[in-house]
């Protein structure tokens, strides 16, 4: 990940220096387990937990010969040790230590990822709770729709977020497992209860069948996942976005005493970091269709996939963590503008009620709705098309046939729009 994205605490889960470390954790804990089974001395594993030393200058020039850096990582091991050496790799592949330590640094990363997510949700929750009956233009085509709560849009993006934690659990699920089966996943060259007991160690489960790799539909899973979490940052990003603009101006990221928003133009306020956060969720999705075709490997293993893993696997995460700060950010700093909000629904002259009235006729007279849609859109189009007051052309083309003047005065009400809310909010936290 280039440095302008990196998130830091993502960044000391996946440096060498701590993968290193816990691909040694797996090794000692290997070790431990032939220990437990009688066949390594319990001195030797005293001795190798006492002695061993991870080198990684060393481990790449022995990577340099052996162009094989689980091959050079055990020499390296090795040449810490004495004789008690022979015992490290044991029995084990590569990728039992690759996969159970990748996996192991996934649970990692996803605490964090999970922990990121509870501070969006505070927010989300606290702007739906401060404006749940503040009261904005809805939109749909990007038309006039009816007024509706502001609170329901954070209140939306909230229980969306909710539904992608459970998805992520899943994902937890299907990829933090530890995989210590050997060449072929058949524990030809070692015992069951060796990867029983690394597991427990790691406190991941064990995988339930493999090949020399943990499968790779299960990080598909994954990836999956955080694609579907970025549509929901991109979803709130362009929200945003369309309210910022000029000729809208309801809500606004915020913008500091020093900000510039244009080289050329001194005026400009510009939504850099909802742009920024779509920008970036369209490349979080792209790790879709590798993650996928890594799935597909020749027989018991091949490395295809090994390649992008180590791109896309880090940069998952960095970019995932860093969408959630960016976004958490601004709604954090985000001006709402409530008197520009009740401008729009003022100079939309009313025809918002068009399906209030249409409703209100359907269930108080005897007209059909065919008859009752006509008369209304009529009126709403001379609206739109002559600037005039909803309310003062239907009593001008004869809108009394309906109803009377009194029922037409309690329709034309604002709280009609928020009568339900309440409910909704209620139904939410059931």
């Amino acid at each position: 990940m280039i440095e302008r994205y990196e998130v830091k605490p993502i960044k000391a889960i996946w440096n060498d220096d701590h993968k290193l470390e816990i691909w040694t954790k797996i090794e000692v804990l290997v070790v431990q387990g032939w220990t437990k089974l009688g066949i390594v001395p319990e001195q030797d594993l005293a001795l190798i937990k006492q002695k061993i030393k991870v080198d990684k200058t060393r481990m790449l020039e022995l990577e340099q010969e052996t162009k094989h850096d689980v091959v050079a990582f055990s020499r390296m091991l090795s040449e810490s040790l004495g004789e008690e050496s022979k015992w490290i790799h044991l029995g084990i592949t590569s990728t039992d230590i690759v996969d159970t330590a990748q996996n192991y640094l996934i649970k990692e990363s996803i605490n964090l990822v999970q922990e990121y997510l509870t501070g969006l949700k505070a927010r989300l929750n606290e702007l739906s709770q401060t404006h749940k009956h503040t009261l904005i233009m809805g939109r749909t085509h990007g038309m006039y729709g009816e007024p509706t709560s502001l609170g329901l849009k954070f209140l939306l993006w909230l229980e969306e977020l909710k539904r992608q934690e459970k998805r992520l659990e899943l994902a937890i699920n299907d990829v933090c497992v530890t995989k210590i089966s050997g060449s072929m996943g058949n524990y030809a060259n070692l015992e069951i209860a060796i990867e029983e007991d690394v597991a427990k160690q790691l406190g991941m489960p064990r995988d339930r069948l493999s090949t020399q790799v943990s499968q790779r539909d299960r990080l598909a899973s994954l990836y999956l996942v955080f694609a579907n979490l970025s549509t929901t940052f991109e979803k709130m990003a362009t929200e945003i976005r369309l309210l910022q603009r000029s000729e809208v101006k309801e809500i606004m990221e915020g913008f500091s005493v020093n900000q510039k928003g244009s080289s050329s133009m001194p005026h400009k306020k510009n939504p850099i970091s909802s742009e920024n956060i779509t920008g970036l969720s369209r490349m979080l999705r792209s790790y879709v269709i590798p993650g996928l075709e890594n799935n597909v490997l020749w027989h018991e293993r091949d490395i295809s996939h090994s390649s992008n893993e180590r791109v896309i696997l880090p940069d998952t995460f960095h970019l995932v963590s860093y969408l959630i700060q960016r976004m958490t950010n601004v709604l954090n700093d985000l001006v709402i503008d409530q008197e520009q909000m009740l401008k729009h629904i003022k100079i939309a002259n009313n025809v918002f009620y068009s399906q209030p009235l249409m409703t209100y006729i359907l269930i108080h007279t005897n007209h059909s709705r065919e008859e009752v849609y006509d008369f209304i859109q009529k009126c709403t189009m001379l609206c739109l098309k002559e600037n005039l007051d909803f309310k003062q052309v239907l009593i001008d083309e004869g809108i009394e046939k309906y109803l009377e003047s009194t029922e037409l005065d309690q329709i034309f009400n604002l709280d009609y729009f928020l009568r339900n809310v309440d409910q909704i909010y209620e139904k939410i936290t059931d």
